[in-house]
C-alpha cells in the first residue's frame, strides 16, 4: 500500500507533466484484477475555459476510508456522499465538443475517485476525513489552480465551469453563481447583461436548445447556488476569473443524451466567447 509521502511525490511529479496527467492508484467498484485506474484526469488547454467535475467518479481510493460525515450538516454545503451520475462522462463530451468547435483544447480537471471518499467541492476541514485523502484532494485543486493562475497570465481573464448532476428538476440546468459574486468581473467589465439575460451564459444555454434556471433575473435556486469551487476561482478576490457551476438535470446526464448535451453546450460556450473572452479563444 503506498504511503502518503510516496503518494504525495507521485502528485507532483504527475502535476509538472505538461498535456494530460493522471493520479494512479485505484480499481473501479466491483472489478478485480485489473491494472490501476487514474484517480484524476486532467488537460492543459489552449482557451480561456477550464472545465471542472468533482463528483462523478466511480473509483475506490485505496487506503482511504468511506466518510461518515459525522458532526457535520447532511445538507447540499454539507455532507453528501452520493454521485452526480454520469458527469464524469459529460465532461469528457463537453471537453471534446468545444476542442471541435474551437481547434483548441480546454482545460479540465476530472475526479475519478467517488465521492464517498473525497468531496473537492467542499473546504478540506470537512471534504475527507482520512490524512490519506489528502494528496488527491490536493491534487484536484493544485491542478485548478495552476490552471487558472495559467489562463489568467495568458489570457488576462477566462471561465471556469463547474459540471454537477442534480435531481430536482430533470429536464432544467440549474445556475449557481453565488447570485452573482462569482461572476462579479464579467458583470464589472461587460455589464449586467453578461450575467443575467440572453447575453448571458445560460440565456445562451437557453438559445442553444437548454431549459435553465434561472432564465430571467430571479435568484438561483437555494441549494444550488454554487459551491466551494467557484467560490475559490471565480470572483476577483482570488484568481480573476468567473465561474459558474452548471447543475444537471437527469436527463442531461444519460448516456444517449450525454453528446447532443454537450454539443449544447459548446454552443453556448462560442457564443459567450465571442462576446466576453479574449480574441485568442476564436473559434473554427
Amino acid at each position: 500500500m503506498p504511503t502518503a509521502t510516496n503518494l504525495r511525490a507521485s502528485r507532483l511529479f504527475l502535476l509538472s507533466l505538461c498535456g494530460s496527467a493522471v493520479f494512479p492508484g485505484a480499481v473501479h467498484a466491483g472489478e478485480k484484477n485489473i491494472a490501476p485506474q487514474p484517480l484524476i484526469a486532467t488537460q492543459a488547454g489552449a482557451l480561456p475555459i477550464i472545465l471542472s467535475a468533482p463528483h462523478g467518479g466511480t473509483a475506490i481510493v485505496p487506503g482511504v476510508p468511506v466518510r461518515k460525515g459525522d458532526g457535520i450538516e447532511k445538507s447540499g454545503k454539507g455532507f453528501v456522499a452520493v454521485r452526480d451520475d454520469g458527469t464524469e462522462e459529460l465532461a469528457h463530451e463537453i471537453a471534446t465538443a468545444i476542442e471541435q468547435r474551437f481547434g483548441k483544447k480546454p482545460y479540465f480537471v476530472i475526479a475519478q475517485f467517488h465521492r464517498k471518499y473525497i468531496d473537492p467541492n467542499r473546504p478540506p476541514d470537512i471534504a475527507y476525513e482520512d490524512a490519506a485523502a489528502k494528496p488527491f484532494y490536493d491534487a484536484y485543486h493544485d491542478s485548478l489552480s495552476r490552471y487558472a493562475r495559467e489562463v489568467q497570465k495568458t489570457f488576462g481573464r477566462g471561465l471556469v465551469l463547474d459540471i454537477h448532476g442534480q435531481k430536482a428538476a430533470g429536464d432544467t440546468i440549474l445556475r449557481g453563481t453565488g447570485n452573482g459574486k462569482t461572476v462579479a468581473l464579467l458583470a464589472r467589465n461587460f455589464g449586467n447583461g453578461a450575467h443575467i439575460g440572453p447575453k448571458s451564459f445560460f440565456g445562451l444555454l437557453e438559445a442553444a436548445g437548454c431549459k435553465v434556471h434561472p432564465a430571467d433575473d430571479g435568484p438561483e435556486m437555494t441549494g444550488f447556488t454554487g459551491g466551494h469551487i467557484v467560490q475559490t476561482y471565480g470572483g476577483a478576490d482570488h484568481f480573476g476569473l468567473d465561474a459558474i457551476q452548471l447543475e444537471f438535470g437527469g436527463d442531461y446526464r444519460t448516456r444517449p443524451n450525454a453528446k447532443a448535451t454537450a454539443a449544447k453546450v459548446a454552443d453556448a460556450v462560442a457564443a459567450f466567447a465571442k462576446l466576453y473572452l479574449p480574441s485568442t479563444a476564436k473559434q473554427r
